[in-house]
């Protein structure tokens, strides 16, 4: 173990934790019990930084500033509950490390053991005081979205087969989407309220939005670009777009393989797409449709 190493990037970690949590804090949508932590998380943070400084030297820098408005887009992306839990499965490590850098370092042990329990006490009150709409119904905007992502994508990649006018094609799968969206919300707001789960109607409105969102999106292709099978690619980016996004999302939030998320829910895509499409082509071949 490098102990130098360790203590100037405990020091850089500390100071970018600080500039964080403090720009985190002055952001709108925060409820005021998770500002009121965040700016006491900064002030600890901020306090260990000092120490490191003492140790190791100066060790802000602009490019940590830079990492933290990185963070800060993260934020935005995918709302606080998300960021804070990855932050924190991060911090996990961290106090791991400060245990061993005790062993190494008595002459601070007492000091960098307060620093531990700061961190897990930062670990505690961030995640007891996280309520999140979009994050206690996950289950339903996770139904919507992969739900859209298999069935449109599908029949996009069919309409190759059968259609030869974009426009066409956009509005068959954009019209489709509204039909499926609204089904799919009915179906959420059965199933949440069979599970006897609060406020069924806002597990179906969760599932709808989440739908015909995405229909909307891989859409818009269509309705852009003249040529089908740039539109056709051009959609199948966006929908890898949006299984990374939520691979991403999903991961942080129930401790799972980020990778692993991504992959199957990637080759469940193209999967679907290439039998909807072998179907959509012998179709129209056989049955001579083609739709202008």
């Amino acid at each position: 173990m490098d102990v130098g190493k360790i203590v100037r990037e405990m020091c850089r970690d500390e100071y970018f934790s600080h500039y964080l949590y403090k720009s985190l804090a002055k952001k709108l949508f925060i409820s005021s019990s998770m500002r009121s932590a965040l700016e006491k998380a900064a002030e600890d943070e901020y306090r260990h930084y000092l120490f490191w400084k003492g140790v190791a030297g100066e060790c802000s820098s602009t490019l940590l500033k830079l990492k933290a408005l990185f963070y800060t887009a993260l934020f935005y992306l995918f709302g606080l509950t998300v960021l804070l839990k990855y932050l924190e499965s991060k911090e996990k490590v961290a106090t791991e490390v400060y245990r061993e850098l005790a062993k190494k370092r008595p002459d601070i042990e007492d000091v960098i053991e307060r620093i531990a329990v700061d961190e897990e006490r930062h670990e505690s009150v961030f995640l007891s005081g996280l309520d999140e709409g979009r994050v206690r119904y996950i289950g339903s905007i996770t139904l919507g979205i992969s739900d859209a992502l298999v069935e449109l994508t599908g029949i996009y990649t069919g309409s190759l087969g059968a259609f030869e006018s974009t426009l066409s094609a956009g509005l068959a799968g954009f019209l489709a989407g509204i039909a499926a969206s609204i089904s799919m919300g009915i179906a959420s707001y059965a199933q949440a309220k069979n599970e006897g789960r609060a406020r069924p109607g806002l597990a179906a409105l969760y599932t709808f939005l989440a739908y015909i969102a995405v229909a909307l999106l891989l859409a818009l292709p269509y309705f852009i670009i003249s040529s089908l099978l740039a539109a056709f690619i051009v959609m199948l980016i966006l929908a890898v777009t949006v299984v990374a996004y939520m691979a991403f999302y999903v991961a942080v939030l129930q401790n799972r393989s980020y990778l692993r998320e991504f992959i199957e829910a990637t080759l469940l895509i193209f999967g679907v797409s290439i039998l909807l499409y072998t179907i959509g082509l012998v179709l129209g071949n056989v049955l001579g449709v083609k739709v202008y």
